[in-house]
């Protein structure tokens, strides 16, 4: 896939999760950092993830090129308590993503959620690695919110976790738990993601 395409793709990976949050935060589901959360194994069960919340899934599915080809994701989403939103989106291209271009799709994905606010600012992001494959780890903050990520791309598929709330309502210690409990499904063996 060319460059632009990955970068296009990434905004609209925002627009529509961020769409899909706004209607779910409505929701008053409250858990907390010692009660037990829901494991969610995704609908094609190539991973699994502990949600704080019982989350809810929303499937989207758009034309990409003139040739007819498809960009398919699903978001899973739960709230928080009151105070944030945690999100699992996997993103499946209609191919896969040409090897070393990864962090190319993962920077327009990065530059999307920047972009997606002016008052958007990048707090830190930095390169991490899972099993030989590039990701991001990062968050970006506004006025009034956050929204704290952790994003990376195997063969056609794009990963973000991540939880977006007020600023004041960051917790470090429930995402890295929300993070860390994700697990990739396979043949293989595969260890859990780490920022």
């Amino acid at each position: 896939m060319n460059r632009s395409l990955i970068k296009k793709l990434g905004i609209w990976f925002l627009v529509f999760s961020l769409l899909a949050i706004h209607f779910l935060t409505q929701n008053q589901i409250h858990a907390d950092e010692g009660s037990a959360w829901n494991l969610m194994i995704s609908r094609t069960g190539d991973c699994r993830i502990h949600f704080p919340a019982r989350p809810q899934m929303v499937q989207q599915s758009f034309q990409i090129s003139d040739d007819g080809l498809r960009l398919h994701y699903d978001v899973y989403l739960a709230p928080f308590e009151d105070k944030g939103v945690c999100l699992l989106l996997i993103a499946q291209y209609p191919m896969p993503i040409t090897k070393g271009n990864e962090l190319t799709g993962l920077e327009g994905l990065l530059n999307g959620i920047i972009g997606h606010n002016a008052d958007n600012k990048l707090t830190f992001a930095k390169v991490i690695e899972l099993q030989g494959t590039p990701g991001i780890d990062f968050l970006v903050h506004s006025k009034s919110n956050y929204f704290r990520g952790l994003a990376f791309m195997i063969g056609n598929k794009l990963y973000l976790i991540a939880m977006e709330g007020k600023k004041e309502n960051l917790n470090e210690k429930i995402f890295n738990r929300f993070s860390k409990s994700f697990e990739l499904s396979g043949e293989k063996s595969q260890e859990p993601v780490s920022p």
